[in-house]
């Protein structure tokens, strides 16, 4: 089962449990040389790993707002290691300067859902209790 909302790590570890999926099949696509399946995976990779924190802050449904900034904090620091994978991987798996540069990108991402999450929090914290789930 998943942690209570009260825990910011509900949402963490239902979208890190999507990445890991999302990582097996993109493996699994390039090794059966399905090129569509694979580049549309690759997409969808591309938007967890830059968007893990507002990702597993939707879909884990925190039951507030301190757990709301919570999920934020741990996600950024997630998806920052991610993206540079990400792009790294785009580069041929080749080290270059730039890919310190894209993380950036979502602390960009944290930056913006701080802002946001208070103005969405009616839309992001159901009014229900565990007790009710």
């Amino acid at each position: 089962m998943l942690p209570a909302r009260t825990s910011p790590w509900r949402g963490i570890l239902f979208t890190a449990l999507l990445f890991a999926i999302e990582f097996l099949l993109h493996i699994l696509f390039a090794a059966k040389a399905w090129d569509l399946a694979f580049l549309l995976v690759a997409i969808d990779l591309f938007f967890f790993s830059l968007f893990f924190a507002p990702i597993a802050l939707i879909l884990g449904g925190p039951s507030d707002h301190q757990v709301g900034q919570r999920v934020i904090t741990i996600g950024t620091t997630i998806a920052v290691p991610l993206t540079m994978g990400y792009f790294w991987a785009l580069n041929g798996m080749q080290w270059s300067d730039w890919l310190i540069g894209s993380a950036a990108l979502p602390m960009a991402s944290q930056v913006l859902w701080f802002r946001w999450e208070r103005g969405l929090s009616g839309f992001l914290y159901s009014p229900f209790s565990d007790e009710e789930e």
